[in-house]
Order: structure tokens, then sequence, then C-alpha cells
């Protein structure tokens, strides 16, 4: 279902605790190590997919918002670019919000969540 979702399942909720918990995706493929993420909810036609299309993107990555102590060029040139910021760059980098979720979902059910990956019709 796309749009707004009213409340989290329990199972979106034990999703959202997996994705704090397993930081920023990007940071650690990077090997920038664990940072602390904003669950970002994919959009279809400007619209949210709904909670379980989320992935665990740091601030930088999320909103285009720098450490502190940074300017937006200089973390770009540290981190790469931001999804809000610089997305076609973004998307050359990174793969596509649908590739990174991919990647979530596969981490997810190596953790032990398959449900989760399941729900989406990932098959793990």
């Amino acid at each position: 279902m796309v749009g707004k979702a009213k409340t989290w399942t329990k199972a979106q909720q034990a999703r959202a605790r997996a994705l704090k918990e397993m930081g920023c995706i990007l940071c650690r493929e990077q090997g920038m190590g664990w940072r602390l993420p904003d669950i970002h909810h994919l959009l279809d036609g400007g619209r949210r997919m709904g909670h379980d299309y989320t992935i665990p993107l740091d601030p930088w990555y999320h909103e285009g918002h720098p450490p502190e102590g940074m300017n937006p060029r200089d973390a770009k040139a540290m981190f790469g670019p931001s999804l809000k910021l610089h997305k076609r760059e973004f998307v050359e980098r990174f793969g596509s919000e649908l590739d990174i979720l991919e990647r979530v979902n596969s981490e997810l059910a190596m953790r032990g969540l398959a449900d989760q990956a399941q729900h989406l019709g990932m098959g793990y």
C-alpha cells in the first residue's frame, strides 16, 4: 500500500529497532563503522511506500545534515553524496533506494529477521 501509514505494527517496530541497531548501511559498507541512522522511508510517486520499505541512513545521507563541525562541501568530500542534496550522484555511487533496501533486507535475513524480508516478497 502506498501512502502514509497510520501506525506501526509490532513487526514494523521490530524492523525499526533492527535498523537502528544495524546503523547506517552506507557508512558500514564504506568502512566508516557504525553511525546512528535515521529511518528513511522509500517513496513511490512522492508518497511513502509504508514502514516495510525503510532503510537506515545517517543524517548526512538521509537529509544532507553534515556532522557537527563540517560544512556540506567537506561532508560530501568525506562521505560522498547525500540522497537529499545530490540524488543523481547518490544513486550512481550507492545504487537506487530499492537496491539499498534489498541489501538491508538481506542483512536482516542473515540476522534472523527473515520474516521482514519474506513480508516484502524477497524470498529469503
